[in-house]
């Protein structure tokens, strides 16, 4: 056989191994029930959203919502599939996500740095110092852009759990979408769509929301905003295009 021939044969196997490698970690089967997926980004009230759908899993028998882990985008959610995801203020989820992996995720869990997240908190304490630095001059800007690149949260835009399926709103729309700020009104709106007459109950307290105490961490400065702002320009339209949707 040809080298060109075998090549392409291995990367036929490897594409279809890694394809069904993928669709097993994803779907899940209930028979009898709707299954509604949750597609998660990272530091968006995911928290909060599965132990609803926790309390909803129990006291429904129609309906099964299957929380995805933060590695799986929607292209890899296999079609024709329900699903829903829930957004937050780039500016807000940026500040969230920073001392979430600077405390490692603790208290719900415990996940070590990576390297690069060791360099990256040892560069910058704070997500203000952070923030100020990116695009200065010279190696304080490369250092920033660095470290955001770095930490998990912060290095992931929300605009990428859409990567090469973009035009959710007309090829592929969600059940509903979930605003971190408006919560508990959107998830109203989810549930009646599905047709789901239940109230949950959220916990309020830090652990039961993955919540950070900021009482001593500096605030963010105009600058600093305006940085952000410009680093995650993407993700603000993203947010805008969400609301403009969920409008119409």
């Amino acid at each position: 056989m040809k080298l060109n021939v075998l090549s392409s044969k291995i990367a036929q196997l490897t594409n279809r191994a890694g394809l069904e490698l993928s669709l097993r970690r994803v779907r899940r089967s209930r028979p009898g029930r709707r299954v509604v997926y949750f597609l998660h980004i990272g530091k968006a009230a995911g928290s909060q959203v599965k132990q609803i759908m926790v309390q909803v899993n129990a006291a429904r028998s129609d309906v099964y919502f299957h929380a995805l882990t933060h590695d799986v985008t929607l292209a890899e959610l296999p079609e024709p599939s329900d699903y829903f995801f829930s957004i937050r203020d780039p500016i807000s989820r940026f500040r969230s996500g920073f001392y979430s992996r600077k405390r490692r995720g603790r208290p719900l869990n415990d996940i070590a740095w990576t390297p690069h997240e060791e360099t990256a908190f040892a560069n910058f304490e704070h997500a203000a110092d952070l923030a100020e630095a990116l695009f200065a001059p010279g190696a304080e800007g490369l250092k920033a852009a660095a470290a955001m690149k770095s930490i998990r949260h912060t290095a992931q835009d929300q605009i990428d759990w859409f990567a090469l399926a973009g035009d959710i709103f007309t090829v592929r729309p969600p059940v509903w979408v979930l605003r971190q700020e408006h919560l508990e009104a959107d998830l109203k709106v989810l549930l009646d769509r599905l047709g789901i007459d239940f109230t949950p109950q959220a916990r309020r307290d830090a652990k039961g929301a993955h919540a950070n105490d900021y009482s001593g961490v500096p605030d963010l400065t105009e600058a600093g905003i305006a940085n952000l702002k410009r680093w995650y320009a993407q993700d603000f339209a993203f947010y805008d295009a969400v609301e403009t949707w969920m409008a119409s």
